[in-house]
């Protein structure tokens, strides 16, 4: 069974597109950790709720941005 190109490029955009959004909460949260702002447990509560709903919008992002592209 062969994988159409599309498909490759939809999953590599959607790949790259959750990395960078679990980093910047990742970065966003870490922030508030250090001014006092948010504990520890803020923290990783709003970084599992970025990984949750990133798993949902980054397919579906990247769905229309390589959609768009071509």
């Amino acid at each position: 069974m062969a994988v159409r190109p599309f498909v490759i490029g939809v999953v590599a955009v959607a790949a790259v597109l959750y990395v960078i959004g679990l980093s910047a909460v990742r970065w966003w949260t870490l922030g508030l950790f250090e001014r006092g702002v948010a504990d520890e447990r803020a923290a990783r509560d709003w970084y599992l709720l970025a990984a949750a709903l990133g798993m949902l919008i980054a397919p579906l992002l990247a769905f229309t941005l390589v959609s768009g592209l071509r």
